[in-house]
């Protein structure tokens, strides 16, 4: 406790600091992550941008050795996990080793020097496999959009960058909103990359002070551009509240009895963060609110703008997060979203997720193709289903839970009926969906797949269904 306290008086000279001194924004284009971004997108990852995932698939129709080099990067392992245990249960403990690798990359010129920062994050067989296939690839990528781009991505730099000040004195007002804890002398590190084209699906993602956008090369609302990376912004400064704040905010919503109240909690980060980046600070800069989604989700963009109201409140007033306005936000959510608790849409964006895949590129392969159909703010996967750790958190975790059933099947069913006694008087058989909320109030739900082949179905049929009858537990 005492070295919370410490760690929490120390934050709070930090933001003292932050009255004289600005965080600097640096933008800059990595060609090396850019690399890794294109192999990526072309695994169909969903870190990457549809429209350069559609772009990449017209142009390599045919293209028999760089889709095996394709396949070749997606069976290297990129996510060894490890986990803060300080942190509450609700926040993101699970970090992995894809954050060091992409920081890696954002400060890196060339793909040696890639190598040579990330030495000893991944085993040296899996780094230098990863080495040769960016090598491989770096021809293809030169072919079909560097060295037509490489220009176009130079001049969305430059505008971008006319936006540093505005950057850090936004970055200076929400620190302080977020009672977050930031090095003053650390810069955020904008890593661009170039998805051709006007118009189309871009995407971002924050590894600690690197963010890492994707710029769509002809574009020119380079306003909402820099609110999506203030929206980036907001994330690392959420997970960077200190432990015994995140502990306290928890206990906001714990509190609060609504039955929407762990739902607003599971939305809280993103939601802040659209009502910040895409709400407040793209009307600081711009004069004006966007009139445009500001997210391509329904519940972060209505909760979003929900809360952009009480957020542009809160900073005009130079206060912080308090239990008030965790109230308030709750209150809020359930008033945009009355129908929320048994939408799977809701219940998949926090969840943990249970299989027996048996290694890092079968686990992705689950994870995308859930990911693929559900946005998954936070999530945790178990492997196998019958593991010990696994089970007792089966039991006692706070989130969905999601048992994906598509192998061993016997006895991951006798399990699945002796963990949970809704199932006692359920037949259990192949290829249905089973949804119901424990004697925990907890979500639960069983994908029972007779194989992988059917998995696609069951989770495409919940997308299709979007909400679960609570008077049954077989929903299909």
């Amino acid at each position: 406790m005492k070295k919370i306290l410490l760690l929490t008086s120390l934050c709070l000279l930090i933001q003292t600091a932050f009255s004289q001194a600005e965080i600097n924004f640096q933008f800059k284009i990595s060609k090396p992550y850019c690399i890794f971004n294109f192999l990526e997108a072309a695994n169909g990852s969903n870190h990457a941008s549809s429209t350069l995932r559609q772009f990449i698939a017209e142009k390599t129709k045919g293209e028999t050795k760089f889709l095996n080099l394709v396949s070749d990067f997606g069976q290297i392992r990129l996510d060894y996990q490890f986990r803060r245990e300080e942190l509450p249960d609700n926040r993101r403990q699970t970090r992995t080793t894809y954050d060091f690798i992409d920081i890696a990359l954002v400060n890196s010129s060339t793909i040696p020097e890639f190598r040579d920062r990330i030495i000893g994050v991944l085993p040296n067989s899996e780094l230098q496999r990863l080495i040769q296939v960016m090598k491989d690839a770096e021809v293809y990528y030169d072919t079909w959009i560097w060295n037509e781009n490489e220009a176009k991505l130079i001049n969305q730099r430059v505008a971008l960058e006319k936006y540093t000040t505005q950057c850090s004195e936004s970055f200076t007002k929400i620190n302080r909103f977020y009672n977050s804890c930031w090095i003053k002398e650390v810069p955020f590190v904008v890593a661009l990359y170039p998805i051709p084209g006007k118009s189309g699906n871009s995407t971002a993602t924050p590894h600690a002070n690197s963010l890492c956008v994707g710029v769509l090369t002809d574009e020119t609302d380079h306003v909402g551009r820099i609110g999506v990376v203030l929206h980036e912004m907001c994330h690392v400064l959420y997970d960077e509240q200190p432990s015994e704040f995140q502990h306290k905010l928890e206990s906001y919503f714990a509190e609060n009895k609504s039955a929407y109240s762990q739902f607003a909690y599971n939305f809280f980060d993103e939601g802040l963060a659209t009502a910040l980046g895409n709400g407040w600070a793209y009307k600081s800069l711009s004069g004006e609110l966007d009139q445009n989604p500001w997210y391509d989700n329904e519940y972060i963009n209505g909760f979003g703008k929900a809360l952009y109201p009480l957020v542009e409140e809160y900073i005009s007033k130079e206060k912080s997060i308090d239990q008030e306005f965790v109230n308030k936000a709750i209150d809020l959510f359930a008033a945009a979203f009355p129908n929320s608790i048994t939408d799977y849409g809701i219940l998949l964006n926090r969840v943990s997720i249970y299989n027996d895949a048996d290694s890092g590129p079968a686990i992705d392969e689950v994870m995308n193709l859930i990911g693929s159909y559900f946005q998954m703010t936070s999530s945790n996967f178990s492997s196998p289903i019958l593991d010990p750790t696994a089970l007792e958190y089966l039991k006692t975790g706070s989130q969905t839970q999601l048992v994906v059933i598509d192998s061993n099947h016997v006895a991951n069913i006798k399990e699945m009926k002796k963990l949970f006694p809704e199932l006692s008087k359920v037949k259990l058989v192949p290829n249905k969906i089973y949804s119901f909320f424990d004697s925990k109030k907890r979500p639960v739900i069983i994908l029972y797949a007779s194989d992988k082949a059917n998995l696609e179905l069951l989770v495409k049929e919940m997308f299709t269904k979007k909400y679960f009858d609570q008077t049954k537990i077989v929903q299909n």
